[in-house]
């Protein structure tokens, strides 16, 4: 079910839309499954040293070396019988712990080949001829360290774009499809992505000053050591989970220069109690 919280207009008693919607994020319990069969073979080797140190061990008694022999053979079970125990106890105390993984949304390395500088068309936002099949395009929009302040990709589908160190300032992303785009290390100042589809994406350590996030679709969308100074995430719809993290961020500050609303307030932080 989604929780949505009250926004600032609310609050002063008026009939406005909420001010910043959340969608509850299946959070499942993370159990380290490794650490169950770890356990399951450590119990394992530790009966089957046992069962033949019971059974098949039969020390000899008229030689005095073949003796030597087995009692040493004895001892070096035993000792891997109460390795294998200690082991089984460690497997054990790290089972159930909760992990410290994002269990919905854990980001996934993107590999990218090289960037085709040959190609001279190839910064320019071009919508999939596929629509928004889960980011699936026709061809690879490859946006890497493009220079495109200022332009427009209203109500283009670039989903699964990689736009790595790119220059976007200023860029009209108005009813954009930028589901799964991979813009890290990238800029963004004064970006506007009004009324735009950015799940799943990554803006990790890019820079978003000024950007306008208003009734934005951002669920699953990282902003990692982003700059986020006098953002607008006013009615953006942001997972429980990534808010936490996004509150905790100490560019979180401001005030947007156009909307003229408060950043820290518009991403929901007062009303999830979650204040620093």
């Amino acid at each position: 079910s989604s929780s949505f919280l009250p926004s600032k207009s609310q609050r002063q008693g008026s009939g406005a839309m909420l001010h910043n919607r959340y969608m509850a994020t299946p959070r499942r319990a993370t159990l380290h499954h490794g650490s169950l069969r770890g356990l399951a073979l450590a119990a394992g080797a530790a009966v089957a040293l046992w069962f033949g140190n019971r059974c098949f061990v039969n020390p000899s008694s008229d030689a005095k070396v073949e003796g030597l022999l087995v009692e040493g053979n004895v001892a070096g079970q035993r000792r891997g019988l109460l390795l294998a125990l200690a082991g089984g106890v460690a497997a054990t105390a790290n089972v159930g712990l909760p992990q410290p993984a994002h269990a919905g949304f854990e980001r996934m390395r993107v590999a990218s080949g090289p960037i085709d500088r040959r190609d001279k068309n190839r910064c320019k936002f071009a919508s999939s001829s596929m629509g928004q099949a889960n980011a699936a395009r026709d061809k690879l929009l490859d946006l890497r360290e493009c220079k495109m302040a200022g332009e427009s990709a209203a109500d283009k589908d670039i989903a699964g774009a990689l736009m790595e160190q790119g220059d976007f300032s200023n860029v009209d992303f108005t009813n954009t499809i930028m589901s799964k785009a991979v813009a890290q290390n990238a800029t963004f100042v004064g970006a506007n992505f009004k009324n735009a589809v950015v799940d799943r994406a990554t803006f990790d350590y890019s820079n978003l000053k000024g950007a306008i996030f208003k009734n934005v679709i951002l669920t699953g969308s990282t902003f990692e050591g982003a700059d986020l100074t006098n953002v607008d995430f006013t009615d953006s719809a942001i997972a429980a989970f990534d808010v936490k993290v996004m509150c905790k961020n100490p560019t979180l500050k401001g005030t947007n220069p156009v909307t003229g609303e408060d950043t820290y307030e518009s991403a929901g932080c007062y009303n999830q109690g979650l204040a620093r």
